[in-house]
Order: structure tokens, then sequence, then C-alpha cells
């Protein structure tokens, strides 16, 4: 792609923030960070301030490879030019540090999603009903289900599923039932992962009525 920017070069053609953050997420995919930085290289070069588009790419490769450190500098960087998160970005930086287990950053992000009039979407809710459930914090589970419905936000089967899975695992099988009987008046047909992630929860707790009532549905 070195090339490509080469050959716009010979024939006097500059390229644009969009260009380089399409060259950018190229790099970024296929985890060749040193490209990355010779693309921002090249922006600084060309005069071109990367903007919200490039630094929600930036956050996202540097988010998926782990790379604390970069991403913090991203986002300070960020700070430095008075450029505001979407939510898009918003999304991804819960994500990380959901998977992180920095819950102390992921309640500042969500703060300051309020303080900014960002509303949360679907996805904002399941990462961060994800990322709670797999550390086995069902108190922030619930609150983000309850702000879910406050916004009339609608749980999808995946979801439901992992859920689910996180009370079973708690063995708080009321919340498992209310959770089916929920699906139910949603319309939400269950399959084999509803299935089994019941039959598995129920069977680990010895609750063999349960997992009858389940195979027999």
């Amino acid at each position: 792609m070195n090339e490509l920017l080469h050959q716009m070069k010979q024939l006097n053609i500059t390229p644009n923030d969009k260009m380089f953050n399409m060259l950018i997420n190229s790099y970024g995919k296929t985890e060749r960070f040193k490209d990355v930085n010779e693309m921002l290289h090249q922006m600084e070069q060309a005069n071109i301030k990367p903007g919200i588009i490039v630094f929600s790419t930036l956050i996202h490769i540097y988010g998926k490879a782990r790379m604390t450190t970069k991403l913090e500098e991203i986002r300070e960087q960020m700070k430095q030019l008075n450029i505001k998160p979407d939510l898009r970005l918003f999304n991804s930086l819960i994500d990380f540090y959901g998977k992180e287990k920095n819950f102390d950053e992921v309640s500042r992000l969500r703060n300051e999603m309020t303080r900014l009039n960002i509303t949360p979407d679907s996805v904002t809710f399941s990462t961060l009903i994800i990322c709670y459930g797999k550390a086995g914090m069902l108190k922030q589970v619930g609150e983000t289900r309850e702000q879910m419905k406050q916004l009339n936000f609608k749980p999808y089967l995946r979801l439901f599923n992992s859920i689910i899975d996180y009370y079973g695992k708690a063995k708080n099988f009321d919340e498992v039932s209310r959770l089916r009987n929920e699906m139910t008046r949603l319309n939400i047909t269950p399959n084999i992962v509803t299935f089994s992630t019941l039959i598995k929860c129920y069977g680990k707790a010895e609750r063999f009525k349960e997992v009858n009532e389940v195979l027999q549905q």
C-alpha cells in the first residue's frame, strides 16, 4: 500500500484523512504497527490532523492488540486536540477496559458519556453486561439491564444466553427462571445454546427436575 501512496504522489494526488484511515485500518488488522506509525508520520508531513475517524480506528486496533500504553497515548492526543469520543469510540473503550477488568475506568467512561449527553446503544449495553457478567459482577449486570429497560432496549437471544449463563453459574435460579419467562414474553425463541446452557447450569447444581423440564421442551 505504500506503493499506492507513491503512485498518488507521482500523480500529484494528495491523500486525505479517509485514505490514510483505510491504510491504518488495513495495517492494524494485520498487526503491522510499524506501518501504522509510518502512516501517522506521513499524515503529519502532509499537515493532515487525525480526526475522530482515525482516532477511533487507532483505539480499536490497539485495544484489540491489548496495547494499553499506545491506547492511552492516543487518548491523550485526543484530549490535547480537544476531540471528544463519539458513541462508537466509547463502545470500543468500554470493551477494552472491561476485558482488562479495569472497572473504575469503565465507570468513568459511563459518567463521561452522561456528561457529554451521549446515549448508549445496544452495543454499549451488551458490552457492559458481558464484561460485568464474565467478572461475576451480577449487581452491575442487573443495573445495566434496568438501564436497558428504561431506554426501551430489549436483549437479543445471544445476550439472553449469556445472562442466563452468568446467573446459572452463580446459582441464582430465581433470576434464571425470570429470564426464561422474559424470553417467552418477548417472543424470543430459545436455541440450542439456550438449552445447553440451562442443562449445564441445572445439572451442576443437581436440579434434575429442571433438567428434565428443559429436555421436554
